[in-house]
């Protein structure tokens, strides 16, 4: 029994790890052109969770930074920032209900207790 909670912590902390290299993946795929985001930036939410701290901080520093573009002085990154922005709340709409689906279908699948 011992042995099954210390596998429970262990798994937790390698979800985390993994979770966060996926999200970084794809923050950085998101912003270089030679490195496909969305790819790694799905599983890291579905391993991270939707709630978990890093991946609202992430989601609220790419909202901050969407919103500097769009109120930029020049007007060719205006546009950008505004071409980004759309492009950011379809994606969020599209993706939005396939990672709560996979969350529901993750959380529904329990490991096995250990036979005492």
């Amino acid at each position: 029994m011992v042995f099954y909670h210390i596998f429970l912590r262990i798994s937790k902390v390698l979800r985390w790890i993994f979770g966060a290299l996926f999200l970084f993946v794809g923050i950085l795929g998101i912003i270089l052109p030679i490195l496909p985001g969305w790819p790694f930036l799905i599983p890291g939410i579905l391993l991270l969770g939707r709630k978990d701290r890093l991946v609202r901080h992430s989601h609220l520093i790419l909202r901050r930074i969407l919103r500097r573009l769009r109120r930029h002085r020049r007007p060719v990154v205006r546009t950008i920032g505004s071409r980004l922005s759309i492009e950011y709340v379809r994606s969020r709409r599209m993706l939005f209900p396939a990672i709560i689906a996979a969350e529901r279908a993750l959380q529904n699948t329990r490991l096995p207790f250990p036979q005492a």
